[in-house]
């Protein structure tokens, strides 16, 4: 059984013994309110984890009485319910904070869809939030962690620029932390409270670009069941933040400008334009400059997102910020790790071609190796790089079962990082049974 709080507000008694026993039997916790004043009431003394609101509440009955409650709901998800399902009405509670939009009357099937997902979503946003208050960086840092020249002078530009309105171009090889300086930019801006949205333009489908950048609307393409909000308006009043924008196809260069020069864009079948109000933050690998001259990047967009330029540097450019990071990563795990000395030592005397991401994913792999245990070791850092492991160290009383018992802990440890800890395919992947699996997981004592 879950203990997911829902409030459910609704100004007719027959929908709320309705809806509210069905969400009962559900498992959910269920409060019922029928005015603003009795939401306001219940919010004072509870917290929500979903809101599915009625718009017509008395003492109107109009959407206007349902639509002023939305922006003090903005802690959970809000599904907004109305018999007036009308476009405008429903880009009107989007636009107010609602997470989504359900027609009355209410279709039990596609409630339960909609409710499941929106508490997905709350359970994300909570573990989110958990990972970034054990993970939350000094304020003098913005995660931007080491002590070299080169981090010294991002972090001054980024106090420098990151107030202003003007678009900012990041540059730098792949995995220095090119989003890391973008929601630093953000986060000292002045639209730091509102949304930052970050668009990964070589993860969407050229196909999928416009619908994903722009929104769609009920109709206007095979499989468009209901309008959806794109990425551009979820950003409204904060940062957009375009990365890998050279992997953007031509077709989309050409509306992704028109939306820059204008501030408005069409929403895919829409009729009317929607004006959006963001600070757009690019970020590329690639030489643009290059691409322009041979006319695969736009060269009116390239200069239109350019602005000012900030770099980031390969971790070789910077090698004494590495001992930093590792401690900093470790310390940062559940539970937190820490290196051995030998093992710090072997960590900076070898290069990362993959940079800040490749130290990170080895140093969490190698803790993932190490078990219950509160140290990396060289061992655990060479066979998460997949080089050489050192000799195993005898354990016990040096018996062959001990050494054994090590190497086949290892494995195991291994074949569950590789395959996301999906037991089936471990088991697989070990020649062993998935029970087989289970029983040494829990003779090792690993989860």
């Amino acid at each position: 059984m879950t203990s997911e709080r829902i409030l459910l507000v609704d100004d007719e008694p027959a929908f709320q013994r309705l809806c509210g026993n069905w969400l009962a039997s559900l498992g959910y916790d269920v409060k019922v309110a029928a005015s603003s004043e009795q939401v306001l009431a219940l919010c004072a003394d509870h917290s929500f984890d979903l809101v599915l609101l009625d718009l017509a509440l008395p003492p109107s009955f109009r959407p206007d009485e349902g639509l002023a409650l939305l922006p003090g709901l903005a802690a959970a998800p809000v599904v907004v319910m109305t018999g007036h399902a009308d476009r405008e009405l429903a880009l009107r509670a989007m636009a107010a904070g609602a997470w989504d939009f359900l027609p009355k009357p209410l279709d039990p099937d596609l409630l339960r869809v909609v409710v499941e997902r929106a508490l997905t979503k709350r359970r994300l946003e909570r573990e989110l939030a958990e990972w970034r208050a054990r993970a939350e960086p000094d304020d003098a840092t913005m995660g931007l962690i080491g002590i070299s020249a080169d981090l010294r002078d991002l972090r001054a530009l980024i106090r420098r620029i990151g107030p202003t309105e003007v678009p900012v171009m990041i540059t730098g090889p792949s995995g220095t932390g090119k989003e890391l300086v973008a929601r630093a930019l953000h986060a000292n801006g002045k639209r730091s409270a509102k949304p930052f949205v970050a668009v990964h333009c070589g993860a969407i489908p050229a196909e999928l670009f416009e619908s994903e950048l722009f929104g769609h609307c009920k109709g206007s393409f095979t499989g468009a069941d209901r309008d959806r909000i794109g990425l551009i308006a979820a950003a409204n009043g904060g940062t957009l933040f375009l990365d890998e924008i050279g992997d953007m196809p031509l077709s989309m260069q050409v509306k992704l400008l028109r939306f820059l020069q204008a501030g408005s864009f069409f929403a895919v079948g829409a009729r009317s334009e929607t004006r959006v109000d963001v600070r757009v933050v690019a970020a590329t690998n690639r030489d643009l400059a290059a691409m322009v001259e041979e006319k695969s990047f736009r060269d009116d967009l390239f200069y239109r997102l350019k602005g000012i330029q900030v770099r980031t540097t390969a971790l070789a450019e910077r090698a004494e910020d590495v001992a930093l990071i590792v401690q900093a990563v470790a310390a940062r795990l559940a539970p937190p790790k820490r290196l051995a000395p030998d093992a710090l030592e072997w960590v900076v005397s070898r290069s990362w071609p993959g940079n800040v991401r490749e130290l990170q994913h080895s140093v969490s792999t190698a803790a993932a190796l190490a078990g219950n245990a509160d140290v990396i070791t060289v061992d655990d850092l060479a066979l998460a790089c997949g080089e050489a492991a050192a000799p195993l160290a005898v354990e016990g009383d040096g018996l062959l079962d001990a050494q054994v018992a090590a190497l086949e802990k290892r494995l195991i440890v291994a074949a569950l990082d590789e395959t996301a800890h999906n037991h089936t395919h471990a088991a697989k992947q070990l020649g062993i049974s998935r029970v087989g699996l289970l029983n040494k997981m829990k003779r090792y004592g690993l989860r």
